[in-house]
């Protein structure tokens, strides 16, 4: 695809630097019909049911409208039908205009609304109603969440704990605007890359609802002699404190199953850019650790915090304040250290697989069983005596090995899908940053379409 756009260009010099010499450079208002701020809604004016209140919710940092079951708001008939400047419908281009979770850089960030339903705008949230015969709504909307929309929403807002951009801003906003059909054909590409995107994710949440379930069943019931899931009607069960669960397992605390359990560095450390990686409780997730949100510290600095509870293979990572119940196996030979609001739990290989006892940690029944457990208000807390006493479900190694094997075979099919969506989105940066600049150009295949 990118051989195909480049070709031999005339440039000249705009508000933005140098452009393609068939482009401009303009200010979003020139292109503006109408744009409107949602309504100021009060807490007590939410209904239980009725129409939905788009919010920056709605919006998500992919540039998806989204709609989250348990997080909508609702307006009534009365309200709905009084309140018809701030009616959405679908097609709709709405933007964020407050960044109320700065981390994730929400501000800026543009949809177009999806689904065919009556909405009304909420507060902070900006309705873009434009001339069509100028711009190309969805060459807009990937513009307003390209690299230099963002950038621009990030500097006209400031860095205070949340950022605002005014009407204003949005309307002063320098745009590029290619011709109408160079835009179309932008959005065009860019769409089917969104769209290989979305199957892609569409794979990913259906191959963790299968291993969900797969968990949930071999977890609870194992593989009987000949490979196939116990059943109730079929083989022997027992009841337990944890349910009914098969005749040959076991239940016991985890303290009996490991070497050690212990938590994190208790030292304050300072960071660096570079060195040992530091995690903290955000790095553990969804059984994996993510470093690429670790921090760093000094090789002189973990040496001195890391005695006692140097990172081995094998080991698991569990989280035990704050966001608890997330446990991750370490499975490389390489230097790290964690904060003490991380639990060291070392499995004796001879009693326990690790993976088997990763996968353990992070069920429902573990997690429940940690809710019970937590201590504390405002940062719950799941202190080391709890965690010895974990109750864990043990079966013979050898169908434990053999649980992992069915498991893993699904998390790598869900490692592979997640690894391709990591490169499409690197892929559509890369194009957005040449298409929307005009580094590259479409010309070539406006030239071949009928």
């Amino acid at each position: 695809m990118v051989n195909q756009l480049d070709d031999n260009r005339e440039f000249k010099d705009s508000a933005l630097g140098i452009i393609p010499k068939d482009w401009e450079v303009i200010r979003l208002e020139k292109i503006l019909l109408e744009f409107i701020n949602g309504y100021a809604f009060k807490s007590e004016e939410y209904q239980e049911f009725g129409y939905p209140i788009i919010r920056m919710t709605n919006i998500s940092i992919d540039g998806n409208f989204q709609i989250i079951k348990g997080s909508i708001k609702y307006c009534s008939f009365d309200d709905y039908r009084k309140l018809c400047k701030y009616h959405v419908f679908q097609g709709d281009l709405i933007i964020a205009m407050t960044d109320v979770t700065p981390n994730k850089g929400i501000i800026g960030r543009s949809v177009i609304v999806n689904i065919e339903e009556k909405f009304l705008l909420n507060q902070r949230v900006g309705l873009l109603r434009i001339n069509l015969d100028k711009i190309d709504i969805r060459f807009l909307q990937k513009f307003t969440n390209s690299h230099h929309f963002r950038e621009y929403s990030k500097s006209t807002s400031g860095a205070s704990a949340q950022a605002n951009l005014s009407t204003s801003d949005i309307k002063k906003a320098f745009i590029f605007l290619p011709p109408i059909r160079e835009q179309q054909q932008i959005a065009k590409i860019l769409d089917t890359v969104d769209k290989a995107i979305a199957q892609t994710e569409t794979l990913i949440a259906k191959y963790k609802r299968v291993k969900t379930g797969l968990m949930q069943d071999l977890l609870t019931r194992g593989i009987d002699e000949h490979g196939q899931l116990r059943e109730p009607k079929t083989h022997k069960f027992k009841r337990s404190p944890l349910g009914m669960i098969p005749d040959e397992w076991n239940i016991v605390t985890l303290d009996t199953l490991c070497n050690k359990i212990t938590d994190g560095s208790h030292q304050s450390v300072k960071t660096s850019d570079h060195g040992v990686p530091f995690l903290y409780v955000s790095c553990i997730r969804d059984g994996k650790i993510l470093w690429e949100e670790t921090s760093k510290i000094s090789e002189e600095t973990y040496t001195l915090i890391s005695k006692g509870r140097e990172p081995l293979p094998g080991l698991i990572l569990y989280t035990a304040v704050g966001s608890y119940g997330h446990a991750a196996l370490v499975r490389d030979d390489k230097k790290f250290s964690f904060q003490r609001h991380i639990a060291y739990i070392l499995p004796d290989p001879k009693k326990i697989n690790s993976e088997y006892l990763t996968f353990w940690l992070n069920t429902n029944q573990s997690k429940q069983y940690a809710d019970q457990v937590a201590i504390g208000n405002a940062q719950k807390t799941v202190t080391l005596g709890e965690i010895t006493k974990f109750p864990i479900l043990v079966p013979k190694i050898k169908e434990q090995n053999y649980i992992v094997e069915i498991i893993t075979k699904i998390d790598k099919y869900l490692t592979h899908e997640e690894n391709y969506k990591k490169k499409l989105q690197v892929q559509k940066t890369g194009l957005m940053q040449d298409l929307l600049t005009g580094k590259s150009s479409v010309k070539p295949l406006l030239t071949n379409q009928p």
